[in-house]
């Protein structure tokens, strides 16, 4: 059987947050797939109720899969502050109290907890992490699973209009917060857009997806993955710095 191209691959994005959504969406159009939000399938979001960001975005991508009969992609995230002992972790999007209204106000929120607790602290080293799982059907057995990092400080005030969440209070070595930079370049540098560039690949060689030819954007082209497999198939991440349990703990990098 020929490998679907963009005119036939699907798959459902297991996501309600805008600014993911967008991100997401642009980071995989090299793929040439069609990238449904959940949202149009008018399914409320999985809970996340677990310790780590593996098994979040593992819920979530099964939930949207489940429900919807598509492949699904989810993204479980977060901002690991060293000065915090790895919070606000897989608790980021709701770090503060709930608050009513649209997403940039949890946000606002998130951040203003976030300096509070930052206040007097000299050691400001933080991480964005991002796991991705993209799933084939809610039981496969054989889940694609990819890690991103980025390592920046905490500033001491929200700088920059671009991005969301974090992005404003994120600086990184070059004295700009990630909310400063333009959506292509945070795509290229960001926690989600490594995660993605490394699952592109694997998307091609384990799924057998390609993007139409004629649909490709001048020049692009999908790498040769380099990750080792391991047990089932799954994709491991790539070995963490500063040691700890993969992918959620609060380990950083030792000088």
């Amino acid at each position: 059987m020929a490998a679907p191209t963009s005119a036939t691959c699907r798959i459902v994005l297991a996501s309600g947050n805008p600014g993911k959504l967008a991100e997401l969406s642009a980071l995989l159009a090299p793929l040439g797939c069609q990238v449904q939000p959940q949202g149009e399938f008018h399914l409320v979001e999985a809970d996340e109720p677990h310790p780590t960001f593996v098994e979040n975005a593992l819920a979530k991508a099964r939930h949207a899969s489940f429900h919807t009969g598509l492949p699904a992609l989810a993204d479980d995230s977060g901002l690991c502050v060293e000065a915090l002992g790895g919070l606000p972790g897989v608790r980021s999007a709701r770090f503060a109290p709930l608050v009513e209204g649209p997403r940039a106000e949890q946000d606002a929120a998130n951040n203003r907890l976030l300096l509070q607790q930052m206040e007097g602290q000299t050691l400001r080293l933080a991480r964005f992490v991002s796991i991705v799982v993209a799933l084939r059907h809610a039981a496969d057995p054989e889940p694609l699973i990819v890690r991103g990092e980025l390592i920046g400080q905490i500033g001491h005030a929200a700088q920059g209009q671009g991005g969301f969440g974090y992005d404003p209070l994120f600086v990184l070595a070059d004295g700009r917060t990630l909310a400063q930079c333009d959506a292509q370049e945070k795509n290229r540098i960001s926690h989600r857009g490594q995660a993605l560039q490394t699952l592109l690949p694997l998307l091609r060689t384990h799924w057998g997806w390609t993007a139409a030819a004629s649909e490709r954007p001048q020049g692009w082209a999908i790498p040769t993955p380099t990750l080792p497999t391991s047990g089932e198939g799954v994709i491991s991440p790539p070995p963490r710095r500063g040691g700890g349990r993969e992918g959620d703990g609060p380990a950083f990098p030792r000088a």
